[in-house]
Formats: C-alpha cells, structure tokens, sequence
C-alpha cells in the first residue's frame, strides 16, 4: 500500500521536520522526548514515521514520541541518527534526520 492510499486525500502541509531545541547528548539507557515541528497536524490524516539507527522508540508513528536510548559499550560514547518521515494526506512526503550523541554510563 503506498503512502497515498494509506494516509487519505486532502490539504497539503508546511515543510515539516524535527524540533532541534533538544539536547543532542543523551545519557545511555534513558529515555527522552522528540518533537516534530508539526505537533498539531492542520490535516486529520497525517502519517508519522520516526525510526533510529539504535534504540527504539514507544510509539514510532506518534508526532511527539518517546526515544528509548540504548546502551553503549564505547568509552567515548557514539553516534545515533533519528530520522522522522511524514507523509501528508495528499501522499506527499518530508524527511528529516538529527544525529544524537550517546554518552557512556559513568
């Protein structure tokens, strides 16, 4: 099913992407809130996709949702990108990607 089909037909939106007013150094094994600069959708259809290159989040198709922050073995602590796609009603579609830093447990 493409992302047309499965979000509606309807109004187009603003340029969407990820909130940056965050701390991109995260702690190991917690847990933090993303945002997307679209948090209040002006569409009712509107399709969020977050997904990670480590870690897991707790609901990935939520506007704002809840990142699980994985465990690092690495003394210097590494690198995570979190990508967000949104596809608007009309099937168009808006990525953005923000790279964290995990930072070791001490």
């Amino acid at each position: 099913m493409d992302a047309s089909a499965a979000c509606g037909t309807g109004c187009r939106l603003p340029r969407p992407g990820i909130n940056r007013n965050i701390d991109l150094c995260v702690p190991a094994c917690s847990m933090i809130q993303l945002h997307s600069t679209l948090p209040h959708p002006v569409c009712p259809t509107v399709c969020f996709e977050w997904t990670a290159s480590k870690g897991s989040f707790l609901d990935p198709h939520a506007p704002d949702p809840i990142y699980f922050v994985p465990a690092t073995q690495l003394p210097a602590g590494e690198a995570v990108w979190i990508v967000l796609k949104i596809t608007d009603a009309g099937g168009a579609q808006y990525t953005d990607q923000v790279q964290l830093q995990i930072l070791p447990r001490r």
